[in-house]
């Protein structure tokens, strides 16, 4: 009901402008499961469908690390693209992205690609990736971002924790994989102050949430906004969130956070 009442809202909402990033966000790209609540199951056939549609439609999709730069001229709405936590069905959708020569961010998480044990919530036991298929999308051109250390909240950490899901991520994936980790990704979009201006001491570049919303030019590095995209979406779904028709979402979000 939730999800119709949102597809309602959305389908009247007025387009965004095209001048700025929209960054979509991805988990898991695999078959649905009846215990996926939150719907972080994206299928092959949804996937290949919303990449057709970015490569025929009139989209640039374009690295994260462009998301502030100066609009280009043209009226291509650009889009990024970027995934969580390193689940192995990401292997499929790099394939995916290869064939398209569309660039993405994989945000990673070293407790996970260590081979996961003793899962405390059910999309922990799915499969990940390992590090030698990770060295693998380094090699094809993909950036690797962090996903902090353990997956931890980060707002509710101690100092000590802070630094070691922030810093020593960072450390643990630029050694593993001899490439330079410039990104992160907020575990559950969560972050306040005191974490932003850790992760900016860590040496990231650009920090992600998951509040909905363009990213325009100028705009905060440590706050970027990206659009996720769910397993019940249908294309009319997915083409309504590129073009920003669901961005009210995150005012709901800001309201959600405040309380």
């Amino acid at each position: 009901m939730k999800r119709m009442l949102s597809h309602a809202i959305a389908s009247m909402a007025p387009r965004a402008s095209s001048a700025g990033v929209r960054v979509l966000m991805y988990h898991a790209i695999d078959n649905p499961h009846p215990a996926d609540a939150l719907a972080l199951r994206v299928s092959r056939q949804r996937f290949l469908e919303q990449m057709t549609l970015l490569r025929d439609g009139r989209y640039a999709v374009v690295p994260l690390h462009t998301v502030f730069d100066p609009d280009e001229a043209d009226d291509h709405v650009r889009v990024a693209i970027t995934f969580d936590d390193g689940y192995l069905s990401q292997k499929w959708a790099a394939e995916v992205l290869r064939e398209f020569q569309f660039p993405a961010t994989f945000f990673v998480v070293p407790r996970f690609l260590d081979g996961m044990q003793s899962p405390t919530v059910y999309w922990e036991a799915w499969e990940y990736l390992n590090w030698d298929e990770l060295a693998a999308f380094v090699e094809e051109g993909f950036d690797i971002g962090a996903h902090s250390t353990t997956h931890l909240d980060l707002r509710k950490s101690t100092d000590a924790q802070l630094e070691d899901e922030v810093s020593g991520a960072r450390a643990i994936l630029g050694q593993r994989l001899s490439t330079t980790i410039a990104n992160i990704s907020y575990p559950y979009g969560r972050h306040d102050s005191r974490v932003r201006r850790a992760v900016e001491r860590a040496g990231y570049q650009l920090g992600c949430t998951s509040r909905y919303g363009l990213n325009r030019t100028p705009g905060s590095a440590f706050s970027v906004r990206r659009t996720e995209v769910v397993g019940t979406d249908n294309l009319e779904n997915f083409r309504l969130k590129v073009h920003g028709q669901y961005d009210w979402l995150g005012y709901w979000q800001d309201l959600r956070r405040a309380c």
